[in-house]
């Protein structure tokens, strides 16, 4: 029985890529430093932005005070351009009113700084959650369970009727690390075929596939 969902952020709720690679080239031209596309920038995210920044950074500039001048850079640029191109993905607002008034208990857990997350799903989503949790400094990046099962606690949620929705690799492996069900998503960043290769109890393609799931699990 499904009482609580736990959703990823990026490439799961909102298709942020547009944003998070237009701050990225950003920083790369303030560099001098060769740019890349979307579709490349969806190979490099899910990790946190640090990680991210040091990816898209040239090998011989992710020196400690490199890294740190490049990500306070594509920080402040983020932040003042983080809701240009963001969009929810179609289908995304109609799952979670269903399963917020099927009495459903929503929150978000991403690698993503809190201070963006907050900001973002506030934008987009002011009313779904019960909790938004980005990266903080007292747990580490997913896939380790730390921060989830902590967000659990506070929600008082129950690993046996808990599921973790997400687009990527490290939510699968997030999911399966805290004890978790896993649903993939097909929409997102990452491939059917990397999910399953991540141990995907199920993918779906579409918010509405997903929604017919979680209801018939309630």
């Amino acid at each position: 029985m499904v009482q609580t969902v736990i959703f990823d952020l990026d490439g799961t709720l909102l298709n942020t890529i547009d944003d998070l690679a237009a701050a990225g080239n950003w920083v790369c031209r303030q560099n001098d430093w060769p740019e890349f596309t979307a579709e490349e920038y969806k190979t490099m995210v899910g990790h946190g932005i640090p990680a991210l920044v040091s990816a898209f950074s040239p090998e011989n500039c992710r020196g400690p005070l490199r890294t740190a001048d490049s990500l306070a850079r594509f920080s402040d640029y983020y932040g003042k351009h983080s809701l240009d191109k963001t969009r929810p993905y179609a289908g995304i607002p109609q799952l979670l009113d269903t399963l917020k008034r099927r009495g459903m208990t929503l929150a978000v857990y991403s690698n993503k700084a809190d201070e963006f997350s907050q900001v973002i799903v506030g934008h987009f989503f002011p009313d779904a959650f019960a909790m938004v949790r980005g990266k903080l400094p007292a747990f580490p990046v997913k896939p380790d369970p730390a921060g989830v099962l902590s967000l659990m606690g506070e929600l008082g949620a129950d690993v046996r009727n808990t599921v973790f929705v997400g687009d990527s690799d490290v939510d699968m492996h997030t999911a399966r690390n805290a004890g978790l069900h896993s649903c993939g998503v097909a929409w997102g960043f990452r491939s059917r075929e990397a999910l399953t290769a991540a141990g995907a109890e199920r993918i779906f393609g579409t918010p509405a596939e997903l929604e017919r799931f979680l209801l018939s699990e309630a």
